[in-house]
């Protein structure tokens, strides 16, 4: 029998980001938290959006190794020169800086890989032959993780198989100042100066251009196929970065975080920020499963989860679908996982029910369903917005003014505000009756085919 190193309310396997930042805030939450992961060890670099990083500070969770934001050159299609920002980071001070957070929170942190996580056992076995003990577990190791249900391929819960190569070069270019995402012929290319003279440099490709090409020729090969004329870097980091929805089912004994429910495509751009907001469910999740409101947390898991697989995946198909070639690598992408529109501009603005968060528990409650929030929206500004917009009773929507007074007089006229100007961004009109039913238009959220 393997030795008994604690029993804890929760155990966390894996220590990225996903797991690093639940177990924190797991901790602060009040629950006693093992999280059991490898330290990083090689070089990685990655992009950030800025909202990931303001969610972070909101937080109070660590930025190590992350830089200011800084404008990114776009060479893609018809996008050509500097098209938004990203904070350049450095995943190793990233990552060690949450495992420090997480440690200063009071979780115990286990240095060592894991051979193996017991759902029904309550149990993560460490590589090292230890073994935690908790009363509910979390799966955090990304893509490592199994999937949920190995015998089910459906091909369009897997995406086009794609391999990145990754590492370190000479700076090519004098004059790169800023990082750079590049469409190719048979891949794109994602670049980042780290100083003078160095480079971290990402090809993304197809493994179907090799033919039956194997172990390091094929790496080469991918490399000068996406590249061409660029030494591969001699520690190159080698994933397989397919996206996938790995875990579409809560799993009440072990749910999971991060890549380890939801596996996306780096070019939706959502990996990092899937992430960090995946951990925020961590603790929700936690409390609902612990005192028995099960339902409750596989409805908020899964209908976050399919969102994200269903949305991402239409996104990066756009993306793909604006590089301007049409070969193999390219055609295969922007044809997966379907023709539906990433985002549904024939939304009428009606309530369904979602489960939400509201003050860190699981709550049903009724949403404002809209072209941009097709997801739901419970709350705007501290309020609740389906009981307010009954509040207006068929009227029309009155300027800013008289909806503070009429609507909404117990708020703060800073408050009151922001709701007003919020339901303008949902298409709302001022002087014209809020059109919405009360019609719930809803169907199972577990139910991920969108065909259904």
């Amino acid at each position: 029998m393997a030795p008994q190193i604690g029993t804890f309310d929760i155990a966390i396997a894996g220590g990225g980001p996903a797991g690093s930042t639940a177990a924190v805030l797991l901790a602060r939450a009040g629950f006693s938290v093992a999280l059991a992961t490898l330290p990083p060890s090689a070089p990685r670099y990655e992009g950030m959006s800025s909202r990931v990083a303001a969610i972070l500070a909101r937080h109070g969770l660590p930025l190590a190794g992350i830089a200011p934001a800084a404008q990114r050159h776009v060479s893609w299609g018809e996008f050509q020169g500097g098209q938004n920002s990203e904070h350049l980071a450095d995943r190793s001070a990233f990552d060690a800086g949450l495992l420090g957070a997480a440690q200063d929170a009071g979780v115990s942190v286990f240095n060592a890989g894991v051979s193996r996580v017991r759902p029904k056992a309550g149990e993560i076995r460490l590589a090292d032959g230890r073994c935690l003990s908790a009363r509910l577990l979390f799966e955090a190791r990304g893509r490592r993780a199994p999937r949920q249900n190995p015998d089910v391929k459906r091909a369009d819960l897997v995406g086009p198989e794609t391999i990145s190569i990754a590492g370190l070069a000479p700076l090519h270019a004098s004059n790169m100042e800023t990082s750079r995402i590049e469409a190719r012929p048979d891949g794109w290319v994602w670049s980042a100066p780290l100083n003078q003279d160095q480079l971290w440099l990402q090809a993304v490709g197809s493994p179907a251009t090799l033919g039956r090409t194997g172990g390091n020729a094929a790496l080469v090969a991918l490399w000068e196929t996406v590249l061409g004329g660029i030494p591969l870097p001699s520690r190159p980091a080698v994933h397989a970065i397919a996206p996938r929805l790995t875990a579409p089912e809560l799993d009440p004994l072990c749910p999971r975080l991060g890549d380890a429910a939801v596996a996306l495509d780096p070019l939706s751009g959502h990996g990092m920020f899937w992430a960090v907001s995946s951990a925020l469910m961590a603790a929700p999740i936690a409390r609902a499963l612990l005192s028995g409101k099960t339902e409750l947390a596989r409805e908020f898991y899964c209908n976050r989860v399919a969102e994200t697989f269903w949305r991402q995946a239409r996104v990066g198909r756009d993306f793909y679908r604006e590089s301007g070639f049409s070969t193999p690598f390219w055609q295969q992408r922007a044809s997966w996982p379907d023709n539906t529109p990433a985002h549904d501009t024939d939304i009428r603005p009606h309530v369904g029910t979602r489960v939400v968060v509201q003050d860190g528990h699981l709550a049903r409650r009724e949403v404002l369903i809209t072209c941009d929030a097709p997801g739901g929206a419970a709350f705007t500004a501290g309020q609740e917005i389906v009981p307010l917009l009954r509040r207006l009773n068929g009227q029309a929507l009155p300027d800013a003014a008289h909806f503070h007074s009429t609507v909404l007089p117990q708020a703060s006229p800073q408050a009151a505000q922001a709701i007003h100007k919020w339901l303008l961004s949902q298409g709302f009109t001022e002087g014209a009756q809020i059109p919405w039913d009360t019609t719930n238009r809803e169907t199972d959220p577990c139910n991920y085919d969108p065909a259904a």
